[in-house]
């Protein structure tokens, strides 16, 4: 009865080897073919460079009328390569950077010019102009240095300077600016300016808010070309256990995949199980051979009774 049983395992444990390794074969697929997405990378914007600007400006026209009139008998002087011709000052040499893609941008320009009057007592110096650009805005700054006038009643002649003041706003709405072959042209005409709060707060002459002249300038630079911008190289998961186990969550709806090695697990306990069952009918079949040419019967004492 035994060996009629054993006769039959071994095309049971086939049948479900078979069934295993036809599930298992779908999920070593997904892990071995796993899709790797190709990423083109993103350019940067160029980056301009500005190689010369100049700014003419007036300051503001009542001022020098002041400075220059009977009552402060003053002048001006500017210096460090500003020059001035009726009615505007003009600083050349700027050098800065703008962005073409956000419109921002920065130009420093050299030079100032020194304010004096009623004897010695008023003394302010204007100098190291700095044009902020931003889109449809921008602002001046300058350094500011001088001895105020009650100092200088009170007979102190100290001299307090502060950096890069915000002095006044620019309206750069009418700016023009042109990228061309690598080459950089801004352009504004009569921008409108008005002094700010931390200009007054420093220059003391006019409230916040009150019109200084137009300002008009132009610059001119160089564009680097846009490069690509480094991304990482795509990652390559070489676990099919872990490719399986995301395949049964994907859109696909297929179902999930049992690990690599509990596959190898059961393949080792079939063969195992299939070597095992044919060593024991082989046995089973000498004994019946012997038994049937010594004439007696089968010797079954180590097979249990019968089911």
């Amino acid at each position: 009865m035994r060996s009629s049983l054993l006769s039959r395992a071994p095309l049971g444990v086939l049948a479900a080897a078979s069934i295993v390794l036809g599930v298992a074969s779908p999920a070593l697929a997904i892990g071995d073919a796993a899709p790797v997405e190709q990423r083109t990378a993103a350019t940067s914007p160029p980056v301009c460079e500005i190689t010369d600007a100049t700014i003419t400006w007036g300051f503001k026209e009542s001022f020098r009328s002041y400075i220059s009139g009977s009552i402060a008998k003053g002048a001006w002087e500017p210096f460090g390569g500003v020059g001035y011709e009726t009615p505007a000052f003009t600083w050349t040499g700027g050098t800065g950077s703008y962005d073409p893609a956000t419109g921002a941008g920065s130009i420093a320009f050299p030079g100032g010019i020194r304010f004096t009057g009623h004897g010695g007592l008023l003394d302010s110096t204007v100098q190291n102009v700095t044009l902020e650009i931003a889109p449809a805005a921008g602002r001046v700054l300058v350094d500011l240095a001088g001895v105020s006038m009650e100092s200088a009643l009170a007979g102190d002649d100290t001299v307090v300077t502060t950096p890069q003041v915000p002095f006044v706003t620019v309206d750069l709405a009418g700016l023009e600016n042109t990228v061309s072959g690598g080459a950089l042209t801004l352009a504004a005409a009569d921008a409108a300016t008005a002094i700010t709060e931390e200009g007054f707060a420093a220059f003391g002459n006019y409230e916040t808010g009150t019109a200084f002249d137009p300002l008009s300038f132009s610059a001119s630079g160089v564009c680097a070309a846009a490069t690509p911008t480094a991304e990482p190289s795509p990652v390559v998961d070489a676990s099919p256990a872990a490719d399986a186990a995301e395949a049964g969550d994907d859109e696909s709806g297929s179902s999930g995949a049992l690990p690599v090695a509990l596959f190898a697990a059961i393949g080792g306990a079939l063969v195992a199980t299939i070597g095992g069952s044919t060593a024991a009918i082989v046995a089973s079949r000498r004994k019946q051979r012997k038994a049937r040419a010594g004439g007696g019967p089968a010797d079954h004492a180590d097979e249990g009774p019968a089911a």
